[in-house]
């Protein structure tokens, strides 16, 4: 059971992922209003089906969102019912809590047949990208929680460690490449080359919550000062990398590409000062021994 609720939660998990993509995706190529602002409806037979490829686009995101959206909910009901960790379970009440408030900007961003007429505007549509953010955040911590568990052992310390240091190592490859694709770098912010962005940028957003979600329960089990650090510098870079995705919509013209590389750049220093945590000689992460004791 405990292996089929973990498994349950990762697709859940990665669905929302792609659901997030797969709304950049229509927002950027334009499709967000070709169905004809008839939401929940298209603008195809009896208006139930698109009529082009680009309402296709939009009618997809939304098919896509619908069985997301029951997905959740079945992961909630699974984390009552199906696993002992109540943290689990909350996290997935809250995550289905803010469906109804991400249901309805979303009909709300494509003005919900003309009656809001200022729906398609920029604080509509980044308030819909950041409660989308708080949900993929909440599954992805109760998956963090669901997939590791406290180290017992000698042996599950040093798989902790090494976990430690393959997420930072991670972080560190993802954040130069997630760059390239950035606006204003190397290629032209097309919408492919905005779902690479984003798909990079989600990935690592993943990986920092999950740190700071493994570290935190790790830390408060062991009193590893090294450990509360990790914690605390990967929340940071979680709120970083939000900044910097919210900057990199683009939704009210053209913002200068400084303001998201200066993010870029603390991000970087932050990742590298978890790094320093992870890997200097006399850290105290669990199961560690130090080398000024070894040494007497």
């Amino acid at each position: 059971m405990r292996v089929r609720f973990r498994r349950l939660m990762v697709a859940t998990t990665g669905l929302t992922y792609v659901l997030m993509l797969l709304g950049i995706y229509t927002a950027a190529f334009g499709a967000g209003l070709t169905c004809g602002a008839r939401w929940p409806f298209c603008d195809g037979w009896l208006g139930l089906f698109p009529a082009n490829i680009p309402s296709f686009i939009e009618w997809f995101h939304r098919l896509v969102a619908m069985i997301t959206g029951f997905v959740i909910l079945g992961a909630a009901y699974a984390g009552w019912t199906r696993q002992d960790d109540r943290r689990v379970a909350w996290a997935i009440t809250l995550a289905v809590g803010l469906l109804p408030l991400q249901i309805g900007l979303g009909a709300v961003t494509v003005t919900l047949s003309g009656v809001f007429p200022w729906g398609y505007a920029p604080s509509v549509q980044l308030l819909h990208y950041t409660v989308a953010l708080a949900i993929l955040a909440l599954l992805t911590v109760a998956t963090a929680l669901t997939v590791s568990s406290p180290p017992t052992d000698k042996a599950d310390r040093r798989q902790f460690r090494s976990r430690l240091r393959w997420g930072v190592l991670t972080a560190l490859v993802l954040l130069p490449i997630q760059y390239l694709f950035n606006y204003g770098t190397v290629f032209v912010y097309s919408p492919v080359v905005q779902i690479v962005y984003y798909a990079l940028s989600l990935l690592l957003f993943a990986l920092l919550v999950s740190m700071a979600v493994w570290t935190a329960r790790f830390a408060a089990r062991d009193s590893a000062r090294a450990i509360t650090r990790v914690s605390q510098l990967s929340t940071v870079g979680a709120v970083v990398l939000t900044a910097q995705m919210l900057v990199d919509r683009q939704l009210w013209g053209a913002v200068s590409p400084v303001v998201s590389d200066g993010l870029t750049v603390a991000l970087g220093l932050i990742l590298l000062a978890a790094g320093w945590f992870v890997f200097r000689g006399t850290g105290q992460l669990p199961g560690q021994e130090s080398t000024v004791h070894d040494s007497k």
